[in-house]
């Protein structure tokens, strides 16, 4: 039985299925054509985007060489790293500074420290439990109260003594409420912590779970309880004398809980605790602040909230109060390592890209290697059709003219001097990178740019960066200003690393019409739409071959039924 009719009733002998075939050969190879070329072009998009990729990448490295801080890098000693520490820019000019400081910053904090004895003395405290139930818990309940009845009474509410007095309260009333301020700014907010006494006494809640409640307040202040040596501590999390840790005990029970911690102010400036802070109900203490810093640079002082400021490119860490009638060094100089290191990194990267688009317009054409059909794949191995496939692929950009442009964009840039570098060392060439090859491949001579430093030290960054109009250098002393009518001129006076920016952006603007971004291909490209094309006429096409090929059965079918009736008929009148 055929796919659309029965066979074998005129006892023909012929292999109808094969004959079918046969007959959709030649729509089956202007199909597999088709297809062929379809793929053809799916990998050739697909090579387009490698390289736009490619380009991508490094459009965006060259960001780096644009950077005053690489490539007019500059170092900062210090003759006292106790006192403070330095770093530099590439801003930063090379000389020296002296600095003194007289107050570092710090931070508002308090902790569990010192609590004053019977006889006015100031000694290290503990917290105080009032209760022997489980003090290593560190509860708050055994912080607060003498005895607890945890038993429910029945109706929501639990008996205590406290101070000799029972007292019964509902479970879901405030216990503990803390009013938290963390500025001393006129419109600083206020942040609330509070505990229900079902918290402390039927869920047992312990210092560290009040900690924690404090620093999900919203609060700038961080609460720790150290179960090693059974402290308590808040701190504002930014330093600055009005960056503060104010405390407002909401009630009875958060003040004798406040005074039962022995917190103290802790002065950062001489490394001390102070005496025990006080609490009572309703009642506002500003319990610390923090300090400014406050330093002198080059004869000019400073009044500083945090320990770091940066001035005339040298960012400067205060890490210490200076000796009395002493003043620290600091020695500005040019990072020369730094940025022959990122000059070598240039070098290596316009090499991987150059030399990667070189082999790909030179690689081999394989011009008998075709993609391969579905059937084609049914008889081969996965190695078999890897290999086929590698050859079939190759030679994709074989030639090509817009990567042959994007070279020849590339080489210009690096071989173009740059006129707005006012000295000798204009040029790549000048201070030590040269080609190596017919295609372009670079060297570096270390020794020359270093020479080329050593006598311009600003050289490099001004081959790099400079833009169009060169007064946007820093440093600069070249006076060749652009007029609006010598637009012309703008490819002279920019710098490398803008020009090959510059380059990338336009060569990806024409990839990206002529392939696209990705291998999708609803993305408006040329090829995008030509394969979607393509896609679209298979379709109709294989739409057509099976209305071709019912045509065939149909006509083999009746063929068969005259053959069937033909033999009847004759062995009637042969009977």
């Amino acid at each position: 039985m055929g796919a659309n009719g029965i066979y074998g009733l005129s006892g023909s002998g012929l292999d109808i299925e094969s004959l079918v075939k046969m007959g959709m050969m030649n729509k089956q190879n202007q199909y597999d054509k088709m297809y062929q070329n379809e793929m053809k072009q799916e990998w050739l998009k697909e090579a387009y985007v490698e390289v736009y990729d490619s380009m991508k990448t490094f459009k965006n490295n060259m960001t780096d060489f644009k950077m005053q801080s690489n490539m007019s890098a500059m170092k900062a000693t210090t003759t006292n790293e106790d006192v403070v520490s330095v770093t530099a820019n590439g801003a930063a000019a090379a000389m020296s500074h002296k600095v003194s400081v007289s107050q570092v910053a710090s931070n508002a904090y308090i902790m569990t420290g010192m609590k004053v004895d019977g006889s006015g003395n100031k000694v290290p405290a503990t917290i105080d439990f009032a209760s022997d139930a489980n003090p290593g818990k560190n509860y708050l309940m055994d912080v607060l109260y003498s005895s607890v009845d945890t038993i429910d009474n029945g109706d929501g509410t639990y008996s205590y003594k406290l101070n000799g007095s029972s007292t019964s309260v509902n479970g879901s009333d405030v216990a503990i409420k803390l009013t938290l301020k963390d500025s001393s700014a006129s419109n600083a907010k206020t942040h609330e912590v509070t505990l229900t006494y079902d918290d402390i006494i039927q869920d047992k809640k312990t210092l560290s779970d009040l900690a924690s409640t404090i620093n999900n307040s919203g609060a700038n202040i961080q609460a720790g309880f150290d179960t090693a040596n059974g402290s308590f501590s808040l701190y504002n999390k930014t330093s600055g004398e009005k960056n503060i840790i104010g405390i407002t005990a909401g009630n009875s029970d958060t003040a004798t809980l406040l005074n039962n911690l022995h917190l103290a102010s802790y002065n950062a400036q001489d490394n001390t605790l102070g005496s025990e802070l006080s609490f009572a109900n309703g009642h506002a203490v500003e319990a610390a602040k923090g300090t400014n810093a406050k330093a002198t640079i080059d004869g000019k002082t400073y009044d500083l909230e945090s320990n770091k400021i940066t001035v005339a490119g040298v960012t400067y860490n205060f890490n210490n109060v200076s000796e009395v009638g002493r003043t620290t060094t600091v020695n500005v100089s040019q990072d020369t390592d730094k940025i022959v290191d990122n000059v070598k990194k240039f070098v290596d990267m316009y090499n991987t890209l150059l030399d990667s688009l070189n082999d790909k317009l030179s690689e081999e054409k394989y011009s008998d290697y075709k993609p391969l059909t579905k059937e084609q794949e049914k008889d081969m191995s996965e190695d078999q059709i890897k290999k086929w496939n590698e050859k079939a692929k190759s030679g994709l950009l074989y030639h090509n003219n817009e990567v042959r442009s994007l070279v020849s964009d590339m080489r210009e840039a690096i071989y173009t001097p740059v006129d707005a570098v006012d000295s000798k060392y204009n040029s790549l060439s000048a201070i030590g990178i040269t080609t190596t090859t017919t295609k372009g491949h670079i060297t570096l001579d270390e020794d020359k740019l270093r020479k080329a430093l050593t006598e311009d030290p600003d050289c490099v960054y001004q081959l790099f960066a400079s833009d169009q109009d060169s007064s946007y250098i820093a440093g600069s002393t070249n006076t060749n200003k652009l007029t609006a009518y010598e637009k012309k001129d703008d490819y002279k006076n920019t710098g490398v690393a803008n020009r090959l920016y510059n380059a990338m952006t336009e060569n990806m603007s024409i990839f990206e019409d002529y392939a696209g971004t990705s291998k999708a291909t609803d993305d408006q490209s040329y090829l995008g739409k030509l394969i979607t094309n393509m896609q679209t006429k298979m379709t109709s096409f294989q739409t057509l071959m099976k209305s071709y090929e019912n045509k065939l059965y149909d006509k083999y079918d009746a063929m068969e039924v005259a053959l069937s009736k033909l033999g009847t008929q004759l062995s009637y009148i042969t009977g």
